[in-house]
């Protein structure tokens, strides 16, 4: 039973990506749909995570869609890994039960 604190551990920062990662998700949906007025308090949170992001993928596969937005795939590609992280610590966490 030692590894139960660790595997509760596991299952919280699997529960943080899986927020973030459906946060990023709900903003890509948000700059892609928003019309122009209302996307101008996206601005501000769009800095925010754009800062959050490596550089590697920062201001990548960002493309203009027909509703006046722009998808972020930079958001995009963090949310897939975030999701990914957030299933492999959910299987690790229940492999130390």
């Amino acid at each position: 039973m030692r590894s139960a604190p660790a595997a509760r551990a596991l299952r919280a920062l699997a529960i943080v990506c899986r927020v973030a990662a459906w946060a990023l998700v709900a903003l890509v949906v948000a700059d892609a749909v928003t019309p122009a007025g209302p996307r101008a308090w996206l601005l501000g949170v769009n800095s925010l995570v754009s800062s959050l992001l490596p550089d590697a993928v920062s201001g990548l596969l960002v493309i203009v869609t027909p509703f006046g937005g722009a998808f972020r795939g930079d958001f995009a590609i963090v949310a897939i890994v975030l999701l990914v992280l957030d299933w492999a610590l959910c299987r690790l966490s229940a492999s130390l039960r």
